[in-house]
């Protein structure tokens, strides 16, 4: 299971961190190895600190650390991450990260490094292997909606919605610009082709906005909004082309084979295999589809059950998708 390193450690979340202590059954699976509570007065010494990300309980990881010289593991779910949504459903996969995390495009992430390793050619294999199972099992990040039955235009191109004020937004070079960015650039790059706008399902339900309303279809003839709640897996395998300001959406786009425009700095852009609106970090080169593919689905997340990607990735096993 591919964690930091592979010693046996004790683990701290602060007394503030009440999410964070009510999973520590799920968690201690993931990290194997305890996970204790303690307070300002009393630290655990020799801990690692937890929290999730850039959220609140990892920024207070983080400020903890700074004082006490204490070592940090950043949390995350994983790029596959279970068959409903967050708030219903415990992850299938996790991402540990001791040097930032993947969607802070400002410092280096435990990614980032994987990404820039060459690949053996035996993970290139794997890297390929999984990449046509992905596309076979046609999963995505979450996995609990029907694929889109409606009808689509013959060419298209997809723009990718998000909910606002994302951490992949807030810490991937964009903001709400960004998005009126990338749908002006869709619209004027494919005069003559249809701009299919996705919009996210956490939108849907009200629980959280977007950053396009629902009349976004009368800016443009050629606009088809969906704002229905459905696996996005059919609009990516029909696009001609797919844009994205820092959606996972880019990240399965590619492995489907498509173009992908980005206008934030997510973690697959910057490669060399994306059209990216910013300029990416000095840190990222060229690489091949493969390392992305092992790095971000092998050398990154930790699987529940001390299993692997495959395990999920056969048809049938999310069985709300046909």
């Amino acid at each position: 299971m591919p964690l930091p390193d592979d010693d046996q450690h004790i683990f701290a979340v602060d007394v503030a961190d009440y999410g964070l202590w009510i999973q520590r059954n799920l968690l201690e699976k993931f990290l194997r190895g305890p996970v204790r509570r303690d307070w300002r007065f009393k630290r655990h010494k020799g801990a690692i600190r937890i929290g999730w990300g850039r959220k609140p309980s990892g920024l207070r990881a983080d400020r903890i650390a700074a004082r006490t010289g204490a070592r940090v593991w950043r949390l995350e779910d994983g790029f596959l991450r279970s068959h409903g949504l967050g708030n219903h459903e415990p992850p299938l996969s996790i991402v540990v990260d001791d040097l930032g995390i993947y969607y802070d495009c400002n410092r280096p992430s435990r990614l980032e490094r994987l990404i820039s390793q060459q690949n053996t050619s035996s993970q290139d294999e794997e890297a390929r292997r999984i990449a046509t199972k992905w596309r076979e099992a046609r999963v995505s990040k979450y996995n609990c909606h029907p694929e889109f039955s409606g009808e689509l235009p013959d060419d298209y191109v997809l723009v990718a919605d998000q909910t606002r004020n994302d951490s992949s937004i807030l810490y991937g070079a964009a903001s709400a610009a960004s998005f009126e960015t990338m749908l002006n650039a869709a619209i004027h790059e494919n005069p003559n082709s249809h701009v299919v706008v996705k919009t996210h399902p956490d939108v849907l339900d009200g629980k959280k906005s977007g950053y396009f309303s629902m009349d976004i279809a009368g800016r443009s003839r050629n606009i088809l909004l969906i704002a229905d709640r459905v696996h996005p897996v059919r609009l990516i395998e029909r696009a001609r082309k797919v844009y994205t300001v820092t959606s996972q959406i880019g990240f399965e786009a590619l492995i489907w084979g498509k173009p992908v425009r980005t206008f934030g700095m997510p973690f697959y852009a910057g490669w060399g295999m994306t059209e990216d609106e910013i300029s990416p970090p000095a840190e990222r080169k060229r690489i091949d589809i493969e390392d992305l593919i092992h790095a971000a689905l092998v050398g990154y997340p930790t699987y529940n059950s001390n299993t692997d990607v495959s395990r999920y990735l056969r048809p049938g096993y999310f069985i709300d998708i046909p």
